[in-house]
């Protein structure tokens, strides 16, 4: 049974038209130059008419059925508008006007995954508090319990995921490569395109900063790859830096939740407390996680109560964390040591359960 859109056109002209279109949402469709195939008619997830076909379908009485548009390259007149009632057209649309919202139709027919995918951001509270390591972890534990992942680093100063995790040699799409033109990014097109790190058995995506500095990531390709996770089922973790950015605040805005990483001292307390601040004013409630050591004694629900803030999860200190990233050896590959453990610990906290 062929599950691709359905274009049914005997025009050639709007057939390339409406090709192009599908072209743009990243869509492979079938095409009918004839009203009567009945099978297709009735399997594809959305019908393309040509509106001056409408009469034809009603000729071939072919079922009424959900998702069926009716195209023409003008304003359709009343006597069109009256047969699309009866053949049951959802809508109609004018080429060239309307080829945005075709696009978004289109798009949205896309098959990857269960739909409603998390989103996590993870920032820092201060310098070396290890939000990147946290965010990695996150994800690394999320593929050993199955998840489908995307890891995206949103850090522009860092030295990039790509080093920390070891894959700064691999081909793939980075940031600067990446274009939505749509509004939208095929979800298995991304997942096939993006560098991919090893962790145990299996492997998270990654989107890594771009090799050259200075490129800007704008709002439109943060909402696509946003939309994409969401779609396809993913957990995306978003790596944000410490300070302000477009593309960073745009996460915030729309993450499911954002994870404030500070360490368990006067100094970390305060940079969280001036960094929560920041996060409140975006409309953004963040939530703790505390990494030990503590050199005098704060405990972590002191930090939370201070701030105001709950506590998600916090860390004692990991003594081989510093030699094993220096190694090459990525965070969470000790699945049995504290960051692995407050990884974990978030995870079992998510919306949609992860692991």
């Amino acid at each position: 049974m062929d599950t691709r859109p359905l274009i049914v056109t005997g025009d050639e002209l709007m057939l390339d038209d409406l090709l192009r279109v599908a072209a743009a949402a990243g869509v492979e469709v079938a095409h009918h130059g004839e009203v009567g195939a009945g099978s297709a008619w009735r399997s594809a997830p959305i019908v393309l008419l040509d509106d001056e076909l409408v009469s034809d379908a009603l000729d071939a009485r072919l079922a009424m059925r959900r998702g069926v548009v009716a195209v023409g390259r003008q304003e359709p007149d009343a006597g069109v508008l009256k047969q699309c009632l009866q053949l049951g057209v959802e809508r109609t649309a004018t080429l060239g006007a309307d080829d945005a919202a075709l696009i978004d139709l289109l798009a949205g027919t896309l098959a990857g995954g269960p739909g409603d995918g998390p989103t996590v951001a993870v920032v820092p509270a201060c310098g070396g508090a290890g939000a990147s390591v946290f965010a990695s972890a996150l994800a690394a534990m999320a593929g050993r319990a199955g998840r489908s992942v995307i890891l995206a680093d949103c850090d522009p100063w860092g030295s990039g995921l790509d080093v920390l995790l070891g894959i700064e040699d691999q081909p793939g799409i980075r940031w600067d490569e990446l274009a939505a033109p749509a509004g939208r990014l095929p979800p298995d097109a991304l997942h096939d395109a993006l560098p991919k790190a090893p962790f145990g058995r299996g492997r998270i995506r990654v989107l890594c900063q771009g090799r050259t500095p200075g490129h800007a990531i704008t709002e439109a390709v943060v909402d696509a790859v946003m939309e994409a996770g969401r779609r396809s089922g993913d957990l995306t973790v978003f790596d944000l830096p410490r300070h302000p950015t477009v593309a960073a605040d745009r996460v915030l805005e729309q993450a499911d939740r954002v994870v404030l990483v500070t360490t368990a001292d006067v100094r970390g307390c305060y940079a969280a407390a001036r960094t929560a601040d920041r996060l409140t004013a975006l409309g953004v409630q963040p939530e703790l996680v505390v990494r030990g050591p503590s050199p005098g004694g704060i405990g972590a629900e002191d930090i939370g109560d201070v701030l105001g803030l709950p506590v998600l999860a916090r860390m004692r200190p990991q003594p081989s964390l510093a030699r094993d990233l220096e190694k090459g050896k990525p965070p969470g590959a000790d699945s049995r040591g504290p960051l692995a453990r407050a990884a974990r610990s978030v995870l079992a906290q998510l919306p949609t359960a992860v692991g």
